[in-house]
């Protein structure tokens, strides 16, 4: 049984995220690496047990089980990667802000308006239905190791956002300090600028990246190619 197959049978009680298959088969060899734990947390029990499946199957990946709720709320995730449903993971993000270092959203929400929220919650990841596997399989290790998850779709949303809102050389610099994660003090201290002077860039570059956070402002310069 493939895995559309597998998630599609027995569905029902459908979520507003659409319905099956969500993902999208492809011959590509994935060749396993290092095993990694990744923990689903998805509404829709069906979809979640297709995940589950896919990802057993590999032997790069292993399931973790979730926690009881009231877990969520101390402590950070037990798993290297946490991978949800649109609402799921924004709750997460808002009541555990400490697991959306490493929260890849799994969706068919497609829309601008979406897609910034939850990057600007703190998701690290956004990928959505009909992914191959060897891409969902990269995007989950793109984010255990610090980067990002993005379909091209997410990301060609995300570029145009910011066509024709170039910034300035010290702008970048001062991006390049806020991906390494350095809080003002310590980016005025490296570029040898006054700590006032580093919020008026951080503010500049968060109005030109339409973000509203610091995150979102990296993951967005990262997906059009103002970061490494």
């Amino acid at each position: 049984m493939d895995v559309t197959t597998r998630a599609a049978s027995g569905f029902s009680n459908r979520s507003q995220e659409g319905t099956v298959p969500f993902l999208r088969g492809n011959s590509a060899v994935v060749t396993p690496r290092a095993q990694l734990s990744v923990m689903i947390l998805y509404a829709d029990p069906v979809i979640g047990a297709g995940l589950a499946a896919v990802l057993q199957e590999n032997p790069g990946f292993q399931n973790v089980p979730a926690p009881p709720p009231g877990d969520f709320l101390c402590g950070s995730s037990p798993a290297d990667v946490v991978l949800a449903d649109y609402e799921t993971a924004l709750g997460l993000a808002e009541s555990a802000p400490q697991w959306a270092k490493n929260l890849v959203v799994f969706t068919n929400y497609d829309s601008e308006a979406r897609i910034c929220r939850a990057l600007e919650s703190g998701a690290r990841g956004y990928l959505l239905y009909g992914v191959g596997l060897p891409e969902l399989f990269e995007g989950i290790r793109s984010v255990q190791q610090g980067g990002v998850a993005l379909s091209p779709l997410v990301a060609t949303r995300l570029t145009n956002r910011i066509k024709g809102k170039a910034l300035t050389a010290r702008e970048k610099a001062v991006l390049e300090q806020l991906m390494l994660g350095l809080r003002n003090k310590g980016i005025a201290r490296r570029l040898n600028l006054s700590v006032g002077t580093v919020k008026t860039h951080v503010k500049s570059i968060l109005a030109k990246l339409d973000a509203q956070s610091r995150t979102a402002a990296v993951i967005t310069a990262q997906r059009s190619g103002l970061l490494p």
